[in-house]
C-alpha cells in the first residue's frame, strides 16, 4: 500500500507534517510550521545514512508576535536573552570570535563556609583590590585569546560575572551573553565550533569558534549567532524560534512542531507514506481474512483474530469522530472488498473517501512500527505462565 517518495518532493513531505498538525491547537497555523519543520530536518538529514538526529535542531521559545512568526535561522538563536550591556558592553559584533566559559568572571569564594571579619578600612580596601586584581588577571587572559564574544554557562554557587567583570569586558568591547544552560553546550559547540573551557589556563585562541555576526534582536527579544563556521566533520545544526502570543500558545506549537519534526523524520529513516484514516488497518485486515481461509487449524483461528483485531481501529476511529461506528466501518469494509485500498475514514466530511485524494498520508514507518511493537507485546504477554505478586 505504501507510496514511495523521494526527498525532493516537498510536497509529500510538507503535507505529511501538515496531517500531524492537523489535530492540534495551531493547527490552523499548518502551513507555516509544517514547511519549516521539512526545511529543518532536511538540512540535518544524512542521505546516506537514512537518518537524522533530531537533537542538532534547537527549538527556543518567546513569548510576543504570533505563531506566523515562527522562523528557521540557520545558526544559534537564545530565546528571551539580552547581551550584558549595563556597562556599555557592545549589542553587536562582526567576525566573531566566540569563547565559551564554564567558569564565573567574578570574585572567587572559599570551598567551605568561612567568615571574614573586617575590623580596619585598610583590610576592606585590600579585599577589593584583590578582587579587583583577580578579575583584571581573568580579562587580560580572555583578551589575549582574541575572543570578542564570551558566552558564560549558568553558575549555582555565585554570580556567573560582576559588574567589575563587565565594565572591563566593555572596555575592551567584548560582547557577554551569560546564563547559558548546560544543556546547552554541546549544541552551541557543534554550531559555533568552540570548545567548552572549565579553567582560564586553557582559554587559547584554538578553543574559540568563529560567526560572521553575533547580534542582539530586539523585535524577538533574542541573540543570533549567524554565518558560524563549523568544524570539518560536525553534523549539520539549525535552530527554530517559536513565537506566539501567551506562555499556553507557545508550548503548544512547540509540542507540535516536534510532532511534526518526528514525521518528516520517519520519512527520511523510510521513504515511502501510506494514506491515513485507518485505511492500512482495514486493508490488512481485509487480506487476512482472505489468507485464513487457504490454511487450516490453529494457523487460520489466529489470523481471523489478527484481523478482527486490526478492525478495531477504524472502528475507535469512527467512534471518537463522533460517527457510527457500525455503519461506517461496514462502509469501509465493503470498499477495500471491492479493491479500494485506499478507502479510509474522512471525518472532516463524515464519509467514507479516498485518502490520497483528500491528502490525509502518514509515513509508512508509523503504521509498520505499530503493528510490530503491539505484535512483540502480545507475543511477550503470550509467553507470562504466571503472575507472581510482590509488595
Amino acid at each position: 500500500m505504501s507510496i514511495p517518495i523521494s526527498l525532493d518532493d516537498r510536497d509529500s513531505l510538507t503535507q505529511s507534517a501538515i496531517t500531524s498538525l492537523a489535530s492540534k491547537i495551531i493547527s490552523q497555523h499548518s502551513d507555516i510550521l509544517a514547511p519549516l519543520a521539512v526545511d529543518a530536518v532536511l538540512k540535518i538529514a544524512d542521505e546516506k545514512d537514512s537518518n537524522c538526529d533530531l537533537r542538532n535542531i534547537h527549538v527556543s521559545k518567546v513569548v510576543g508576535g504570533t505563531v506566523d512568526d515562527t522562523e528557521l535561522v540557520d545558526g544559534l538563536v537564545f530565546a528571551d536573552k539580552k547581551a550584558s550591556h549595563s556597562a556599555g558592553g557592545p549589542t553587536k559584533v562582526d567576525n566573531a570570535k566566540i569563547a565559551l566559559i564554564q567558569f564565573c568572571l567574578s570574585a572567587p569564594k572559599t570551598d567551605i563556609e568561612n567568615q571574614i571579619i573586617v575590623t580596619e578600612n585598610s583590610q576592606m580596601d585590600r579585599i577589593l583590590m584583590e578582587e579587583r586584581k583577580y578579575i583584571i588577571g581573568l580579562i587580560k587572559k580572555i583578551v589575549k585569546s582574541g575572543a570578542n564574544v564570551v558566552m558564560i554557562q549558568k553558575s549555582v554557587m555565585r554570580d556567573a560575572v560582576n559588574d567589575l567583570a563587565l565594565h572591563f569586558l566593555a572596555k575592551k568591547k567584548i560582547m557577554v551573553i551569560k546564563d547559558i544552560d548546560r544543556n546547552m553546550v554541546d549544541f552551541i559547540s557543534k554550531t559555533a565550533g568552540c570548545t567548552p573551557v572549565a579553567h582560564i589556563d586553557q582559554l587559547t585562541a584554538d578553543k574559540l569558534g568563529n560567526a560572521e555576526t553575533v547580534y542582539e534582536d530586539k523585535d524577538s527579544n533574542s541573540i543570533r549567532v549567524v554565518g558560524s563556521v563549523r568544524p570539518e566533520g560536525a553534523e549539520p545544526t539549525v535552530s527554530l524560534l517559536v513565537r506566539g502570543t501567551n506562555k499556553m500558545i507557545v508550548d503548544e506549537a512547540e509540542r507540535s512542531l516536534h510532532d511534526a519534526l518526528c514525521v518528516v523524520r520517519c520519512l527520511v529513516k523510510k521513504r515511502a507514506v501510506v494514506p491515513g484514516g485507518a485505511a492500512v488497518e482495514m486493508e490488512i485486515a481485509q487480506k487476512l481474512i482472505v489468507a485464513s481461509r487457504e490454511v487450516f487449524g490453529t494457523e487460520s483461528y489466529c489470523m481471523r483474530a489478527f484481523a478482527e483485531a486490526l478492525e478495531i481501529v477504524p472502528y475507535t476511529l469512527a467512534e471518537n469522530a463522533g460517527l457510527d461506528p457500525i455503519h461506517f466501518v461496514t462502509q469501509q469494509r465493503k470498499a477495500h472488498k471491492e479493491g479500494k485500498k485506499y478507502s479510509g475514514l474522512n471525518v472532516k466530511k463524515n464519509k467514507v473517501a479516498n485518502m490520497v485524494d483528500s491528502k490525509v498520508i502518514q509515513p509508512a514507518l508509523v503504521s509498520i512500527s505499530a503493528l510490530q511493537l503491539a505484535t512483540e507485546c502480545v507475543r511477550m504477554i503470550l509467553k507470562i505462565d504466571d503472575i507472581v505478586l510482590t509488595m
